[in-house]
């Protein structure tokens, strides 16, 4: 019984349960709570409503459609990645989560510029009839671009530890690739293809930064989105219509989820034959066509190149589009010094809170078991899937004038002689973007130390080992790489949050981030602004190239690490 001989089981638990709680499930509870006030007949009103229905339908269409053929260029791409070896697979790896690192406020300009009749693809696409900006088609481009991650990143494990002498034994017993692929590979894919899917379409329905300046948000030509809905109904202040849809889409998102933790469930228990003696060497167990081979890897570069790269070099063109010295002065003004610290504030705090968090809370997922725990996994997975703008809300619901906190701040504020304000103010964008970031760290630690198993620290403690000592000596040199990934992908995702700070963040020049900035810069219009836009945009690319390149190099540590083990 590990949960007897490993210390920590009670206060891991209860630490992970009162943060899950007061920052993500309570928040959360406040749109419910108000959701309930406006009575059974207006909320079903207000979700029936044409342009609700048809926002809804939007969104759920077209993320199904990305992340369809996500599902499709991700098994591709984890495929090419695992099995064969080329120049530059190292930089093709690490372009995958490019839109991880990437704000999805810069992504959503950038990709808005470059597909419309003027931009370097939308341009010669006009000339054909065929127009992305400002449509249905460009609405899919946005999702397939935050999608693909997500699925590349479910699927590559499952190949890496695939068995190839289940393939050879197919090949021996007359099956040729095509059916052994079918017979044997796919049924093993087909958890984590769902995994991917499923993850890829919760991420599209509730995604707003990357799909509001591409989607062109006509109700008549029903190109918006639920989280443009929701956000509309916060600028009219119509607090009761936008959680009655939060709500909606809570469900929505809650169900997804837990349908991927059941898929994960059913994965882990019926796979565990079939890896146990997994190579760890890459190539293909079968023959296969030179030809085939090129084709394959030709197909995953174009896909990255046209997705991911190209956008890159959009926002370095646009930035530059007016000249370096124009580029210098777009980026020494007092808005953008002031996101700047508004920003680095926020990711500083949010990786500490969310870097404790995920310690803790992978411990006691890892080292005992106890009922619920796969409900608690489900809860921690949250802010993975439902929309940022929901966690804007749920604290507007928590701590603005209409929520059940504010008469308690507004009596400490009144005994202390204080004056702590939380919505519109930075303690509400700091909250904000640990919501969102908050199962980053967890999620990177938790594979590994399932993956080490128990054994050393159940017996450094019973050669009498404190927990806090167990942890240094024995788990924490195991898991120090994975810990620093999760760490740097946190500090990324909290750099270019934006759809939950900007319904907590109204004052320009105080409470904006470098993602509102952008935006402001974006939205006033002119050429002028629209270039220092993609001036302070290259800040964040470089920053997220950066984090890639962090990314890549720890990964290649670790890898060798093992193979010297």
């Amino acid at each position: 019984m590990s949960k007897r001989i490993i210390p920590g089981f009670h206060l891991t638990l209860g630490i992970t349960i009162t943060m899950l709680s007061l920052l993500i499930l309570i928040p959360l509870a406040s749109v419910l709570v108000y959701s309930l006030r406006i009575g059974p007949a207006q909320f079903f009103k207000v979700v029936t409503d044409a342009t609700v229905v048809a926002a809804f339908g939007t969104s759920i269409i077209f993320s199904f459609i990305a992340a369809v053929i996500n599902t499709v260029f991700g098994v591709i791409l984890a495929w090419v990645l695992v099995r064969y070896e080329f120049p530059g697979k190292r930089i093709l790896d690490g372009l995958v989560e490019l839109p991880f690192a990437l704000p999805t406020a810069v992504a959503g300009i950038t990709l808005s510029k470059m597909y419309s009749t003027t931009g370097e693809l939308g341009a010669p696409l006009a000339k054909l009839g065929i127009y992305v900006s400002y449509t249905h088609l460009g609405l899919t481009v946005a999702l397939i671009f935050i999608g693909i991650p997500f699925v590349v990143r479910a699927i590559q494990p499952v190949l890496e530890k695939f068995n190839p002498a289940y393939e050879e034994a197919a090949y021996i017993l007359g099956a040729d690739r095509r059916v052994t692929f079918q017979r044997v590979i796919l049924p093993e894919l087909g958890p984590a293809m769902l995994t991917g899917f499923g993850l890829a379409f919760a991420r599209g329905i509730g995604e707003y930064g990357s799909v509001i300046y591409i989607a062109g948000n006509s109700a008549k030509e029903h190109t918006q989105v639920v989280s443009y809905i929701i956000m509309q109904k916060l600028n009219y202040l119509d607090y009761g219509s936008a959680t009655a849809i939060a709500l909606v889409m809570l469900i929505i998102s809650f169900l997804l989820l837990l349908f991927i933790n059941i898929v994960q469930v059913y994965q882990s228990r019926r796979t565990s034959g079939v890896y146990e003696v997994a190579s760890q060497t890459t190539g293909d167990a079968l023959p296969q066509p030179q030809a085939g081979r090129y084709v394959m890897i030709a197909v995953s570069v174009a896909f990255v190149l046209l997705m991911l790269v190209m956008p890159l070099l959009s926002i370095i063109r646009n930035s530059l589009s007016k000249g370096f010295a124009f580029y210098l002065s777009s980026l020494d003004t007092q808005y953008v010094k002031s996101a700047f610290a508004v920003t680095l504030i926020a990711t500083v705090l949010t990786l500490i809170v969310n870097t404790f968090f995920g310690l803790v809370a992978a411990w006691v997922m890892t080292r005992f078991q106890f009922k619920g725990k796969q409900v608690l996994a489900t809860l921690i997975d949250i802010p993975f899937s439902i929309s940022p703008v929901i966690a804007g809300l749920s604290f507007i619901m928590m701590f603005g004038r209409l929520g059940w906190a504010f008469p308690i701040l507004e009596k400490i504020n009144d005994t202390f002689g204080t004056d702590i304000q939380i919505v519109f103010a930075l303690p509400g964008v700091v909250l904000a973007t640990i919501f969102v970031t908050f199962p980053f760290v967890s999620r990177e630690i938790i594979p590994v130390l399932n993956s080490i198993g128990t054994d050393e620290e159940e017996a450094a403690a019973l050669m009498g080992a404190k927990g806090l000592t167990i942890f240094r000596r024995v788990t924490l040199p195991h898991i120090k790489w994975a810990l620093i990934y999760g760490m740097i992908l946190c500090t990324a995702r909290a750099l270019g949050e934006f759809g939950a700070v900007n319904a907590l963040s109204k004052t320009r020049g105080v409470t904006f981030t470098l993602p509102l900035e952008i935006d402001a810069l974006y939205l006033a219009g002119d050429s002028d602004s629209i270039v220092a836009a993609f001036a302070v945009s290259s800040i964040l690319v470089i920053i997220a190239v950066f984090v890639l390149v962090l990314r890549n190099f720890f990964e290649h540590s670790e890898k060798q690490k093992m193979a010297g083990a």
